[in-house]
């Protein structure tokens, strides 16, 4: 939402119909506007870690809503959450210092060719003393050696602080 506030994103960039894997979905509160942005013909895949979590994100989430899925595991086990098909976006957001690697891992096995990768970047979650800011760049890096498109870096300030929005694809 702070992308699209700051006018560096567009509306649209989930659709209606899109089948997304949202790999961080904590208590559902993100992923509850996700479900109505892609709707009945649409999917929401979503992963937590925490069980606590989890479990508020299963039951004030998931339960009413039947295009979601949830799945309480951690999202580098990503046979525990296949099955559906490829996916339209994965949308990561994660506090794991390893986070853009499982963000690749998760595209690399669940995104359709020319599908989105939505990667929050939380800079202190990977470097607590390095500038976000080339946390920011390093992890797009990363993303671009393992073959995505980046096509925009978005600082999420002042929304987010040492946060930045990735949105790359995989070129078909």
């Amino acid at each position: 939402a702070g992308a699209i506030l700051k006018g560096e994103l567009p509306p649209d960039i989930i659709k209606s119909g899109d089948k997304v894997l949202y790999l961080g979905a904590s208590t559902g509160t993100t992923a509850s506007h996700v479900s109505d942005i892609v709707g009945s013909e649409g999917l929401v895949v979503g992963v937590e870690m925490s069980a606590r979590v989890g479990r508020e994100f299963l039951e004030k989430v998931a339960k009413a809503r039947a295009n979601v899925i949830p799945f309480i595991t951690d999202a580098r086990e990503t046979e525990k959450f296949s099955g559906f098909g490829r996916m339209d976006v994965v949308y990561c957001d994660i506090a794991q210092r390893d986070q853009t690697e499982i963000a690749i891992t998760n595209a690399r096995k669940h995104l359709k060719k020319d599908g989105r990768l939505l990667l929050i970047v939380k800079a202190r979650s990977i470097d607590q003393l390095k500038e976000p800011s080339l946390v920011f760049k390093q992890e797009a890096q990363k993303l671009r050696d393992a073959g995505f498109l980046v096509e925009r870096v978005i600082d999420l300030r002042p929304y987010d602080k040492d946060h930045a929005l990735i949105s790359a694809s995989m070129p078909g």
